[in-house]
C-alpha cells in the first residue's frame, strides 16, 4: 500500500516519541490500532456490500442496467459516508484523549529512593577508599619496619665484624708481645 521502509518507520517512531512522550505513546498506539481496525472493518463491510449489489444487479433482469447503477452509486455513497464518519469518530478521541496527570508522590518516592541508593553507593565507595588508604599505610609502615630491621641487622653485623676485627687485632698484638 505505502512504500515505507524500516528506516522511515524508525524516523516516524522517534518523531512520535518526541512529540507525544513515552507515557502517551502506548495509549496513542492502541487508539490508532483500534482506529485502523475500524477502518479495515468498514472497508470490508463496504466490499461485501458492493459484491452483494453486483450479485443483485447480475441476478436482476428487470429494471434495467441504469437502475442497477443508480442503486450501486447510492450504496457506494452510503459506504463512503460510513467510512468517513467512522474514521472521524475514531480519530477525534485520539486527539482529545485526556493526558493523565503524573502521580507526584510516585515521582518523589522514586527520586528519594534513587538519592538514597546514590548516597549508599557514595558511602560504600568512600569506605572502600578509606580501607585502601589504610591498607596502603599499613603496607608502607611494614615496609618501613622491615627496612629499619634490615638496617639494624646490617649495623649489628658491621659492629660484630668490627668487634671481631678488634679482638683479632688485640689477639695479634698480644701474640706479638708474647
Amino acid at each position: 500500500m505505502f512504500d515505507v521502509g524500516m528506516s522511515e518507520l524508525v524516523v516516524i517512531f522517534v518523531v512520535a516519541l518526541l512529540v507525544f512522550g513515552p507515557k502517551r505513546l502506548p495509549e496513542l498506539a492502541r487508539a490508532l490500532g483500534k482506529g485502523l481496525a475500524e477502518i479495515k472493518k468498514s472497508l470490508n463491510d463496504a466490499k461485501r456490500q458492493v459484491q452483494t449489489e453486483f450479485r443483485e444487479i447480475e441476478s436482476q433482469e428487470q429494471g434495467g442496467v441504469a437502475k442497477g447503477f443508480a442503486d450501486l452509486k447510492q450504496t457506494l455513497d452510503d459506504v463512503r459516508k460510513q467510512v468517513e464518519t467512522g474514521y472521524k469518530q475514531v480519530m477525534v478521541p485520539v486527539g482529545q484523549a485526556p493526558v493523565p496527570k503524573p502521580d507526584e508522590n510516585a515521582y518523589e518516592e522514586k527520586e528519594e529512593e534513587e538519592e538514597v541508593e546514590e548516597e549508599e553507593e557514595v558511602e560504600e565507595e568512600e569506605e572502600e577508599e578509606v580501607e585502601e588508604v589504610e591498607e596502603e599505610e599499613e603496607e608502607e609502615k611494614e615496609e618501613e619496619v622491615e627496612e629499619k630491621v634490615g638496617e639494624k641487622e646490617k649495623i649489628e653485623k658491621r659492629e660484630e665484624t668490627e668487634k671481631k676485627e678488634k679482638t683479632e687485632q688485640k689477639d695479634e698484638e698480644q701474640e706479638k708481645k708474647a
